[in-house]
């Protein structure tokens, strides 16, 4: 009955149903695992995750987190904003209750957001009971600050939050013995590759393997680099059939194609994402539209200077910082806003996020959205 089961249905929670309660001790760590574990660092631990590695005592196990963390919320789900689906608390309840994952013991959470450096980053660490950790970065969260440390990569190298996510791997393989595995979702992903790549030979002599879900890749430079070439295979970059943000800029590692149930951008939500037994479902190869995605990406931000990507994406920021939003969040509960900030901008960096946006939603898409700037105004 259970292997019929498992032939039926391929979601998330199906994977926990199916391996739950296997600990890491009877199956070792896997390209599902870093999923999930990446996705639950969208979720704000602060003051229910230790937030060092130094401490005297052994961390709680993430069952006794979540307990405390559900607790606080007095069955109100919190919003994590626009972009991060509500189910990812859903998900950490239903994690927490398996002995594979309520079992572990997640520690050094930090999350330090700076406007001055425009600097997002977030991250936590999950001692896995075998002696091995995984060390999760978050992805892109609700902040604009965040939105911009994303565009930055463009054409500044490194950012803030990836010079970060080295320390503090080399923080945690300081503090820890035994296997690490890295990982992260979306920016998390490309965290994830850089901390491994630039990291101390004795922390990366310690790395079994690191996990790129469907996070941005890197420049030509990066990639060609000896540290990178030392790691390469043991990098694994995986991205639904309709990826976006997965393509952006270079892998010269292959990647793994992974089906989802869901369409087109909102394929990046890893919720949607299929599994069978102790891996994905894989497909042969990225989807038409992503493929025409990705090669007009790439003409595009061939068609600018890094001195022209910075203007622009300034640009953009400034019109919307001017507006006093600090999220997503304030901006989609005021449309005047976005209003404001899009006849803020000059007419050059309008025309070029114009382009971006009918690049990554097709022409079709972007009539309607001109359409519905024009009748604001």
């Amino acid at each position: 009955m259970g292997e019929k089961k498992q032939m039926q249905s391929s979601s998330l929670y199906d994977y926990l149903s199916w391996r739950g309660d296997l600990t890491f001790d009877h199956s070792g760590f896997g390209e599902v695992d870093s999923l999930i574990l990446s996705i639950l660092t969208y979720i704000d631990f602060t003051g229910f995750v230790v937030p060092d590695a130094e401490g005297g005592k052994r961390p709680p196990v993430l069952l006794s987190v979540t307990k405390e963390f559900l607790k606080a919320q007095k069955g109100v789900i919190p919003s994590m904003g626009l972009i991060i689906p509500k189910e990812t608390v859903t998900l950490l309840a239903r994690t927490a209750k398996t002995a594979r994952f309520g079992l572990t013991r997640p520690f050094a959470f930090v999350n330090r957001i700076c406007d001055e450096e425009q600097k997002q980053f977030s991250a936590i660490s999950f001692l896995l009971g075998n002696g091995d950790v995984f060390v999760a970065y978050r992805g892109t969260d609700d902040t604009l600050v965040g939105w911009k440390e994303n565009f930055n990569m463009s054409f500044m190298h490194p950012v803030p939050a990836q010079r970060e996510a080295k320390d503090y791997l080399e923080y945690i393989a300081e503090h820890t013995h035994g296997n690490i595995y890295v990982g992260g979702h979306s920016k998390g992903g490309n965290l994830a590759v850089y901390a491994s790549v630039k990291a101390n030979k004795a922390t990366k002599s310690r790395i079994a393997a690191v996990y790129n879900n469907d996070g941005p890749g890197f420049d030509s430079d990066f990639i060609s680099g000896e540290d990178y070439k030392e790691i390469k295979d043991r990098i694994y970059t995986y991205v639904p059939q309709s990826s976006v943000v997965g393509m952006l800029l270079e892998h010269e590692e292959s990647y793994t194609v992974v089906k989802s149930r869901q369409n087109g951008i909102m394929q990046h939500n890893g919720l949607s994402w299929e599994a069978m037994g102790n891996s994905f479902v894989k497909l042969d190869s990225i989807s038409e539209h992503s493929k025409v995605v990705d090669s007009s990406m790439k003409e595009w931000l061939a068609t600018m200077t890094p001195a022209e990507r910075e203007s622009v994406v300034d640009a953009l920021y400034e019109a919307l910082s001017a507006t006093n939003a600090k999220t997503l969040s304030d901006l989609g509960a005021d449309k005047i806003k976005i209003v404001r900030a899009w006849n803020a901008m000059d007419n050059d960096a309008r025309n070029q996020v114009r382009r971006c946006i009918n690049i990554i939603f097709g022409k079709k898409k972007q009539q309607k959205t001109d359409k519905g700037t024009a009748a604001a105004k």
